[in-house]
């Protein structure tokens, strides 16, 4: 894929709107494109990362591991979504697994590259920054109505 398909992909998102032309292109520059076969790990919940995915193809499952035996599959992510952002914010490990549901192509950016983005570029890391909090608080907001409707069953399936 190339970075013009790659800037086209990103320009229609509208995630990206705030950003210039000039800023688009600046941040895929900092980026890689790396492909993921289908069924393959991207991501290993309890690791420490250092990159981050935005995905361009494909779709990408979420699980996080119970046990060792019991695995939680927590959602689908598809092209658009973000995913890994946590651990190149935090030094804190993978919080969940990532596998490929198909095959896919991701734009990546690793925490080296985030700070040097951040530091040639100011203006549009804010603006991206911006972006990776809407992401973080979009989820949150899904993980405590996920959260609140299990209360609910709880309380329900404990009264009868």
């Amino acid at each position: 894929m190339t970075n013009e398909k790659i800037f086209s992909l990103l320009r229609t998102d509208p995630k990206f709107l705030d950003l210039t032309n000039e800023e688009l292109a600046e941040l895929i520059s900092f980026c890689e494109i790396e492909k993921f076969d289908k069924i393959n790990k991207i991501i290993k919940e309890g690791e420490f990362g250092n990159k981050f995915y935005f995905i361009l193809e494909g779709e990408v499952g979420i699980s996080k591991s119970i046990s060792d035996e019991v695995i939680f599959f927590i959602s689908s992510l598809k092209k658009g979504d973000f995913f890994g952002e946590m651990a190149i914010i935090t030094d804190y490990p993978r919080s969940a697994n990532a596998f490929a549901k198909t095959d896919v192509t991701v734009l990546s950016m690793t925490r080296d590259s985030l700070f040097r983005f951040k530091n040639e570029h100011p203006l549009a890391f804010g603006k991206f920054a911006f972006i990776l909090a809407k992401t973080l608080a979009d989820r949150l907001y899904k993980v405590e109505e996920r959260i609140k409707n299990i209360i609910k069953a709880s309380v329900i399936s404990a009264i009868t």
